[in-house]
């Protein structure tokens, strides 16, 4: 669908007007750069992150290619961790503060300490929404083609309120509000997002998601009630006898039995979620895709349900063979250094010191579930490609531009908008 309202009167101007082809050119060498950033993370203790992050940024850019040239990200790590610092210092560390100080004035269990927390939590809402809308405009400070940047010119102040009110609603209309709230935020996002002098458009509306979505709705809460249901009657099982010191009495291998019901229904749940959700969101893409408007272009994309449900399943078993594997890796490089310990007389679990078996086990089995909840981004820089390579690979441009009418817009210099985002842990790339 051409939108003529974008193109010049001027027949040597519309003479110009070329169309613009988007592809796709997979990155190499992703599996070694997963490696090699999840060992640096561990080394420098997570500080290496913000480094790791900008080179599978740089990757992934450079992989999107529009008429054959390809994006190009001009963000460092260095500016990603001094936003997380700074939004660390003022923020997150006086929060932690002020939290300690109403502890002790106010005290753990009264009313003023409630109204204290509840007010927390509605405000690091509203921040979510104001890191989002950061974050996006500095990836796309950050991006260049041809040498032209693009940007994002509206208020994160402005987007912040409507993802916070819009959340707040979610519970009293049972969800239903989901379709209009995502079409109205991504309303924000394009409307405020230039490429040089040229703006782009969205004039989509909400009301076309809702049969998707119906079916979608009805198949979560059925799915939802199942998996609460299994997990609260095993859940239900761990009930702790104690003993005179208060030490746990169930068998050790009832409660690995208990972990692994629970950490299996979850897994089973999250693989159906993404069927039932499949259908959603890829009538969500195609919807936002095909209103979407640059200059004389729209864009339109071929995404299906089948094929987002085999890259989304596909990511999902990836991410958990890899912290699998990395667990069990470090599971045996621990039980070689446990021995090695235990060799010099030192008996960090206490299986030597008398404490109980049931103990003994907690212990382990909570160092174990760390190592696997951290090992899950083992393999997610090459999940991030797979899924951006999907979605640039069935996502066109219909219509024509003039090229040659873009230029430079207004210089922006955004070294700092990720800090919220890196803090809050919200970035998905």
């Amino acid at each position: 669908m051409q939108d003529d309202v974008f193109r010049s009167s001027d027949p040597a101007e519309y003479s110009a007007a070329e169309p613009l082809e988007l592809s796709w050119l997979a990155p190499i060498g992703l599996f070694g750069l997963s490696l090699y950033n999840f060992v640096l993370r561990i080394l420098t203790l997570g500080m290496y992150h913000f480094w790791g992050k900008t080179e599978v940024r740089k990757r992934i850019w450079s992989s999107v290619r529009i008429n054959g040239e390809p994006l190009q990200y001009m963000g460092t790590g260095r500016e990603l961790f001094i936003g997380f610092l700074i939004v660390f210092a003022l923020i997150i560390l006086p929060v932690m503060l002020l939290t300690f100080g109403a502890v002790f004035l106010f005290g753990p269990e009264s009313t003023l300490m409630r109204v204290f927390q509840v007010s927390l939590y509605a405000g690091f809402v509203f921040l979510t929404g104001i890191a989002i809308y950061r974050a996006q405009r500095y990836r796309l400070n950050r991006t260049r083609w041809r040498g032209i940047q693009a940007a994002l010119t509206g208020s994160s102040l402005g987007y912040g309120w409507t993802y916070f009110w819009t959340l707040l609603a979610m519970p009293l209309t049972l969800g239903w509000i989901s379709p209009w709230r995502a079409t109205r935020l991504q309303k924000t996002l394009i409307n405020d997002m230039q490429f040089g002098n040229r703006e782009f458009r969205f004039s989509g509306r909400s009301g076309p998601l809702y049969k998707s979505f119906a079916l979608f709705w009805v198949l979560s809460a059925l799915l939802a009630l199942a998996t609460f249901g299994a997990i609260g009657s095993a859940m239900s099982d761990l009930v702790f006898i104690s003993s005179g010191q208060g030490a746990p009495q169930l068998p050790p291998d009832k409660i690995l039995e208990i972990v692994a019901l629970v950490y299996g229904g979850i897994f089973v749940a999250g693989m159906i979620y993404m069927v039932f959700s499949a259908w959603y969101r890829a009538a969500m893409t195609r919807h936002f895709a095909l209103h979407t408007h640059f200059d004389g272009l729209t864009f339109k994309s071929q995404v299906k349900a089948r094929g987002l449900l085999w890259i989304t399943i596909t990511n999902y078993l990836l991410l958990f063979i890899g912290a699998i594997i990395a667990t069990l890796v470090t599971v045996a490089i621990g039980i070689f250094m446990f021995s090695a310990l235990a060799g010099a007389g030192i008996d960090p679990f206490g299986i030597n010191s008398g404490d109980d078996p049931a103990l003994v086990v907690q212990r382990a089995s909570g160092i174990v579930t760390f190592v696997f909840l951290l090992s899950l981004g083992l393999f997610l820089p090459i999940t991030q490609a797979r899924t951006s390579g999907y979605l640039i690979g069935k996502l066109s441009m219909d219509g024509t531009v003039d090229l040659a009418q873009i230029t430079a817009g207004a210089a922006q210099d955004i070294k700092r908008g990720e800090g919220l985002a890196q803090a809050f842990d919200i970035d998905a790339l």
